[in-house]
């Protein structure tokens, strides 16, 4: 049984992240869900959302074999062994998270 990975964000940390982890780890299903449409979509185009030096090749690389991008929470969330949480973390305006 492959083991699958869900990461709720698909923003400037849950994405490369999730990209590298599925590079490294050819045996893991790695699917990376947000709620925006259009970042999704754009992670699985050729114009990535984010650069990083890289990270095209390897999203290229696993894309579709191991490492999917999808807007179907739900369903990710169902499948998953392990859920990581990348989402913002917002501020109050006196400086505590």
């Amino acid at each position: 049984m492959k083991m699958k990975i869900c990461c709720i964000g698909a923003g400037y940390v849950g994405g490369p992240t999730m990209a590298v982890i599925a590079d490294k780890n050819p045996d893991i299903e790695v699917t990376v869900v947000d709620i925006n449409a259009q970042r999704i979509a754009q992670w699985n185009s050729d114009c990535l959302p984010i650069y990083e030096p890289g990270l095209a090749e390897v999203v290229r690389r696993r894309r579709g074999i191991n490492l999917f991008y999808s807007v179907d929470i739900p369903e990710a969330i169902r499948n998953a062994d392990i859920i990581f949480v990348s989402v913002n973390t917002p501020t109050k305006t006196f400086g505590e998270g």
